[in-house]
């Protein structure tokens, strides 16, 4: 029955704009100039549309300058008069395979390019994201940010509702009615201009608009485009009852009388009568309000008038409210796994490595290159749209997100040579004679670290070096150390005011025990001349029959590949790890499906060739060799163009190829980890290879992931009260680790090779599996109810070698006993550098430049400060439910240190004591200090 109140129709016109999705960036940034010469045009021409949604991001603006920059005064005009809404965020990301730190810098620099054409668009509108992190409210309230609107991954029963976070943080949130973010664009316009509501319609030839494509046979996907887009209709007569079918269908989900319809569609125009169709509208509805309108004011409207809105705690992932308008998708976290571990490296050498490292030369004295930081973080955030970094668009999407992020890892790299260099230069080594060399180490964490570090160490030519040992500069004292080769090399000495020569030297690949490096510091080695290498006390890591042991483990490997490994600490047992699960796949970027009549093969009982390559009281390293026969795709494929994605009529191929893989497993002295590399040379199509360990912990109820900004636990057991019961693909995201624990003991796979996804399943073994790849036949969906297929793109298919890194940790108690510590030395190791003395810097030998005190307290960022050099921005989080009593301790005596938000304004100051300021860092809290010097 049609709903007589009187409604409040806020018609938000605005544009879901892909950076990149069916088409590349530079094609579709060529649509994107078409695209805003329009807007531009009508925004200026028609006065009553009031306003445009820019899809609340920032970085299209920037594209479109970059072809049409004589048009920047012009966006500057209509963005201050509050016509056209840019931002908060730079990128549309999806938040769950990026870290937080990326999510915070994306908002940041979104806000930092909005606020340069004169106003940020202050709505937390992010339906974009497969999904929404626990943290979310905490981030948008860092950015003065109180509401929230999105539609995947949320099944509440109304559309108004209260996000809170682990914290505590509140945002308003809005979720989209029946048709989500195309509601009045289907309902009215649609039927208006073009007569229909059905988004499966065909395209009639003799509309008359001159549908234009190329015809070669070397473009067989080459698109029609429109060359007279006005040829559209008017088509009134249905209005009223569209009217009504609207108001009502929308009643359904929306408990006051403020509807938000949105006018819009992906990568869609506003039409030239926005206007009069919405005084149209208002002449058939009289008893109705319609008013252009945008989602700041919609959400203030909300805000005076919401009763009791339902409440959501922590992550939105919620898989019940299926269909194709709100379906999760959540598997994008296995799609295009190359474009996921180059994201990773780039986030870290760029947030871990070169930033800080930055940071501390400015506050030595050298410049902060802020420009270059500017141009990585750019990069990095053109790969974080949510078609981009989930693997969702076509082949030439993948080259060129590989391509940006060598280019933030290169850039990333030479600044923290950079930084590393002056540090190095300000270090007093008058005790180190000329001919001779020091190895300094850099520890990027916020706490001591110790470990075995795998370096080379050049011995130059003529310098009286047969042989070396290293020193400890500030004691004298020998550090162990093991040469496992040595061979001649010739290395390139770069001076930019001479030509490039050549260093000759001897070349040792060594292993040393470095030991209690200062947190945010470094420690000086003297390389000094020897006439024979140290010997090193203490048994060799690797012991027969395929066992390697140390002070925390026992790891014996088995004839198949997998290991049984003993904790010593408890005692405890893990029996058969580390075996290969290979399955078919037949969905998408977006949904892992298997096929009908599948398959699923293990390496269990397979053979394997076991290898000892490294061997000494340091660390042992051994190779083992797999050989598994695999389908080598799909029978009976389904290719048709028309494909909808639940159907399923396929089987695994009866040919056979093999899946050959290679793990190294490497175990140190003192490490508490096991560290596994993995190697896969795939020859097979559709289909997906996890590694499995079945942890044996029956009574672990929760897996417990880190994703941004927190560690979350989700249940093992899919009870009828699950959103997931009667769902397939209970898959779910990490970050860094996942962990198992049954309170007693707990058992964590450790990545740092951009791994995404893992199961655990309700099984008494209580396995822990992790996706190292879904391959799959691309299939894009621009036209719904139709899969498009792209079999001659095959970078989806991960064909080729592929290169993965993980470790395991086994510990007594919950994640809370040292993941976090584990999982930080793993996935950002300690920087060996080596040098020729100079003499005339007066830092000591060995200097702590930032220390956080607590086992728990997550450094996210050590950054300078947005407005002024000789400021830090130090940035963590406690990821735990309780509160975490610190101290932060300075290398030297700041001026003022506050706390500040994410946006860097300050909210109130902290006392210093001695170059010390204490905290008490709340449940869940994410701190960000600014650090005067």
């Amino acid at each position: 029955m049609f709903n007589e109140e009187r409604k409040i129709i806020h018609v938000v016109v605005n544009t879901h704009w892909d950076r990149e999705w069916v088409y590349p960036f530079e094609e579709t940034r060529l649509l994107l100039v078409d695209f805003m010469d329009a807007l531009l045009d009508l925004l200026e021409k028609d006065k009553e549309l009031k306003y445009f949604t820019m899809d609340s991001q920032t970085v299209c603006i920037e594209d479109y300058l970059e072809l049409r920059p004589e048009n920047r005064g012009r966006i500057e005009k209509l963005v201050k008069e509050g016509r056209l809404l840019i931002g908060p965020w730079y990128t549309l990301p999806e938040e769950f395979i990026v870290n937080g730190e990326s999510l915070v810098r994306n908002l940041l620099i979104g806000h930092k390019v909005a606020s340069s054409f004169g106003r940020v668009f202050k709505v937390g509108y992010t339906p974009f994201s497969y999904g929404q992190t626990s943290q979310m409210p905490q981030i948008y309230n860092g950015f003065g940010i109180d509401t929230i609107i999105f539609y995947r991954g949320i099944n509440t029963p109304k559309s108004e509702f209260i996000f809170i976070g682990p914290d505590g943080s509140k945002l308003l949130g809005m979720r989209f009615g029946c048709l989500s973010r195309f509601s009045y664009y289907i309902y009215i316009y649609r039927v208006l201009r073009y007569g229909s509501d059905d988004v499966y319609a065909f395209y009639d030839w003799d509309r008359g608009a001159g549908p234009f494509r190329l015809a070669s046979v070397s473009r067989p996907r080459a698109h029609y485009y429109i060359t007279d887009p006005s040829h559209k209709m008017w088509n009134v007569k249905p209005i009223k009852e569209q009217l009504k079918k609207l108001i009502t269908d929308e009643s359904k989900h929306f408990t006051t009388p403020h509807i938000c319809c949105m006018e819009g569609f992906d990568s869609s125009s506003p039409d030239e009568k926005e206007s009069e169709i919405l005084r149209l509208c208002q002449e058939i509805m009289p008893e109705h309000e319609f008013r252009f309108s945008n989602l700041e004011d919609y959400m203030n409207e909300l805000k005076k008038v919401v009763k009791e809105p339902c409440i959501i705690r922590g992550e939105s992932r919620d898989p019940g409210a299926t269909g194709k308008w709100t379906h999760l998708m959540g598997d994008v976290i296995s799609a295009r796994v190359r474009v996921k571990q180059a994201n990773h490296k780039a986030e870290l050498i760029l947030q871990r490595g070169a930033e800080p490292w930055s940071a501390i030369a400015n506050l030595l004295g050298k410049e902060y290159f802020r420009r270059a930081f500017e141009r990585a973080w750019k990069l990095l955030l053109q790969n974080h749209p949510h078609d981009t970094i989930t693997g969702g668009g076509v082949d030439q999407i993948e080259k060129d997100a590989l391509n940006r992020a060598d280019q933030v890892s290169i850039i990333s790299d030479g600044l923290m040579r950079r930084a590393l260099q002056y540090i190095f230069s300000q270090i007093n080594l008058a005790s180190v004679p000329v001919r001779e060399s020091v190895l300094i180490l850099f520890n990027p964490s916020p706490f001591a670290r110790s470990d075995v570090l795998s370096t080379y160490i050049d011995l130059p030519e003529k310098m009286g070096y047969e042989c070396c040992e290293l020193v400890e500069l500030e004691t004298g004292q020998s550090v162990p150390m093991v040469v496992q080769q040595e061979f001649e090399f010739g290395n390139l000495v770069r001076n930019l005011q001479d030509i490039s020569i050549e260093l000759r030297s001897k070349r040792l690949l060594t292993h040393i025990l470095a030991e209690d490096i200062p947190p945010m510091g470094y420690k000086t080695y003297h390389i000094k001349p020897s006439e024979a290498y140290p010997g090193l006390e203490g048994d060799n890591i690797f012991k027969n029959p395929f066992t390697l042991e140390n002070e925390y483990m026992i790891v014996t490997i088995n004839g198949d590949g997998t290991f049984n490994l003993t904790h010593k600490e408890s005692g405890k047992t893990y029996t058969n790890l580390h075996y290969f699960e290979d399955t078919g796949e037949t969905g998408h970027s977006w949904i892992h499906m298997e096929p009908d009549e599948n398959e699923t093969i293990y390496s269990l009982g397979v053979p394997a060739t076991i290898t000892v390559e490294v061997n000494n009281p340091l660390l042992a390293r051994v190779r083992i060799d797999y050989k598994i026969s695999i389908p080598v795709g799909l029978e009976r494929e389904i290719n048709e163009l028309d494909r909808e994605a639940e159907k399923n009529h396929t089987r695994r191929s009866k040919e056979r190829v093999p899946l050959e893989i290679s793990s190294w497993l490497t175990l140190k002295r003192s490490s508490r980890i096991l560290e596994v590399s993995t190697k896969v040379i795939n020859r097979s199509k559709n289909h997906r290879l996890r590694v499995v360990f079945p942890t044996g912990l029956s009574n672990a109820s929760y897996s417990n992931a880190e994703v941004a900004f927190d560690v979350v636990s989700r249940p093992i057991k899919i009870t009828k009260e699950s959103p997931y019961y009667g769902k397939p693909n209970p898959q779910y995201p990490m970050y860094r680790f996942v962990d198992l624990s049954d309170g007693e003991n707990g058992f964590a796979v450790i990545n740092n090779s951009g791994l995404r996804e893992y199961e655990v399943p309700d099984e008494p073994s209580r396995p822990i599996a992790i996706t190292l790849f879904r391959a799959f036949t691309f299939r894009n969906a621009p036209i719904f109810g139709r899969w498009d297929v792209y079999p001659e793109m095959e970078l989806s298919q991960c064909l080729g070698e592929l290169n993965f890194s993980y470790a395991i940790y086994p510990h007594r108690g919950d994640w809370k006993n040292g993941v976090i510590w584990e999982s930080e030395k793993f996935n950002i190791p300690i920087e060996p550098t080596q040098a020729g003395p100079l003499y005339r810097g007066s830092l000591p030998t060995k200097l702590s430049f930032l220390e956080i005190e607590s086992g728990l307290l997550q450094l996210t960022a050590l950054k300078m400060s947005e407005e002024k050099d000789k400021t830090l921005v130090v940035r963590f989080y406690n990821p735990s439910e309780e509160e975490v009593d610190t101290c932060i301790k300075f290398f030297a005596q700041p001026l003022r240190v506050d706390i500040v938000n994410m946006e860097e304004k300050p909210i109130k100051s902290l006392p210093i004591d001695n170059r010390k300021v204490r905290l008490k860092v709340g449940t869940k809290k994410i701190i960000t200090l600014r650090v005067e010097f």
